[in-house]
């Protein structure tokens, strides 16, 4: 055998050893989805008031270090002119973008219907007025995905902040890995440090969002570097033990003070399972379902919140089920223990059904268009 062939074939086991470990991490990915659609469960019954759902949000922050870590393993080396960062700019905006718009668009089809009910037929929204809130002015920084730098940022599909954040995250990995070059790994390490201790301290200057996702972003990235080169294999029982900590840490944890772990526990999750050959954990993410559930992950995410409305609106106005006024001022139906069972399970395959169909007829097929342009341009620049 050649030496050539040889190492033909060790790249591809390489690749393949990879996607493995990359599919690993989109389980985890869709995991926490999972949980944040729970999270974002009106509630319905006393028992949805428990720790892991509660905290669920601070699995936009395990995404954050997620997504810095695959970008860093993926493009570090990559972007090296103005013409590589236009290409990754543009292949992330075709993976954000689409689903972004098309459930935009939903929203405010359901202002346009509030807005009818409202004042054709006297049904009054208890939490909102159409179109006061998710306005005009509210559209225009949806649609140029600027919605987080204002202080109305959760408007029409709420978790779309992060989506918006992340794209101008994405812009200053770009430009960064451009501008220090070598010194990336440096400036990444600088960047973590300073935004951990801005928004550990309040002092964010109204940038928040912006910190928390630079935050998790250049921690991952820092993970990435670590990682790069390891041979080192570890105990298969560390992934498990780690995961199961972030379990607990969500189940346990009872104030926002305690938030800033999740960013290391993210971290470490990823160093364990990158590191672990045949670790337990390993094995139980690389199930088929787990994978498919990392894969419409994003959809998850996205469709979520458009669902949930929906339901509580048929549980109001269908159901005419009592409501109570929670601390958030916020009124909700109360459903008893078997309803909120009931209830859950419907959601979860409402919103599993609805995420797969728009990652098969959106998300994929504009991801994949936006490859086939930047490659054919690529083509052209080299001829």
């Amino acid at each position: 055998m050649s030496m050539k062939i040889r190492l033909l074939m060790i790249n591809r086991q390489q690749e393949k050893y990879i996607k493995k470990r990359v599919e690993e991490l989109e389980s985890i990915r869709g995991l926490a989805a999972l949980l944040v659609v729970f999270f974002h469960i009106p509630e319905w019954n006393t028992i949805l008031d428990i720790g892991i759902i509660n905290n669920g949000y601070l699995m936009v922050d395990l995404f954050f270090v997620l997504s810095g870590y695959v970008i860093y393993s993926s493009y570090s080396e990559k972007i090296t002119s103005i013409s590589d960062l236009f290409h990754f700019q543009f292949l992330r905006f075709g993976r954000l973008y689409p689903v972004h718009f098309i459930f935009l668009v939903v929203f405010i089809f359901f202002e346009i219907a509030k807005y009818i009910a409202h004042y054709k037929f006297g049904i009054i929204s208890p939490n909102s007025q159409p179109f006061l809130e998710n306005n005009p002015t509210a559209i225009f920084q949806q649609i140029f995905l600027v919605q987080s730098f204002t202080e109305n940022y959760a408007t029409f599909n709420g978790p779309a902040w992060s989506i918006s954040v992340e794209f101008f995250t994405y812009l200053i990995f770009g430009i960064s890995i451009l501008i220090f070059k070598k010194k990336k790994d440096l400036f990444f390490s600088l960047l973590a440090i300073v935004s951990f201790v801005l928004l550990v301290t309040k002092t964010t200057f109204g940038l928040d969002i912006l910190l928390r996702s630079l935050t998790g972003f250049s921690i991952g990235c820092i993970t990435a570097f670590f990682i790069k080169g390891q041979k080192t294999n570890i105990s298969k029982y560390v992934s498990l033990l780690i995961f199961v900590s972030i379990v607990i840490f969500l189940q346990l944890k009872t104030t926002e003070l305690y938030d800033a772990a999740i960013y290391f526990l993210s971290a470490a999750l990823i160093v364990s399972l990158m590191l672990s050959k045949d670790g337990y954990l390993n094995y139980i993410l690389n199930s088929k379902v787990l994978i498919w559930l990392g894969s419409i992950s994003y959809a998850i995410y996205m469709s979520h919140a458009a669902i949930l409305w929906a339901i509580n609106q048929a549980i109001r106005l269908i159901f005419k089920k009592p409501e109570i006024i929670l601390i958030s001022g916020s009124s909700t139906p109360q459903l008893n223990k078997a309803e909120t069972l009931i209830a859950l399970v419907f959601i979860i395959l409402i919103v599993l059904s609805v995420s797969a169909f728009v990652y098969r007829f959106v998300e994929k097929p504009w991801r994949e268009k936006s490859r086939r342009y930047i490659s054919k341009i690529k083509l052209t620049q080299q001829n």
